[in-house]
């Protein structure tokens, strides 16, 4: 299953992901995508440009892949700004507590 933008998808969720590329004529990201899942790659490689194809392709169509263009959408915004991403959140559990501590923080400011 390959892993793009930090988020491991099945092998359905590539091969959906490839069709949208293709569609919207970023043909570059499908190739990738599906390269990965015929050869077995564990990671896609996508420059910001093929980054920003994903998130378009997945921004117009309801899909199951939120947490991939939520991903890419940070790390995108990240880049632009010129700033560290925060640490990865793994866990309902683990967000509530995080976000909880981020309000507090704020509060006190």
């Amino acid at each position: 299953m390959p892993i793009v933008a930090g988020i491991r998808l099945t092998r359905d969720e590539a091969l959906a992901l490839a069709s949208l590329l293709t569609r919207d004529g970023a043909d570059r990201a499908a190739r990738l995508v599906l390269r990965a899942v015929t050869d077995g790659q564990q990671f896609v490689a996508l420059t910001t440009d093929d980054k920003e194809d994903v998130l378009a392709a997945l921004t117009r169509r309801p899909t199951a892949l939120v947490e991939l263009r939520r991903a890419l959408f940070d790390e995108l915004n990240w880049q632009r700004h010129g700033l560290a991403p925060p640490e990865r959140v793994h866990g309902l559990a683990e967000a509530t507590t995080r976000r909880s501590r981020e309000r507090v923080n704020v509060a006190w400011v």
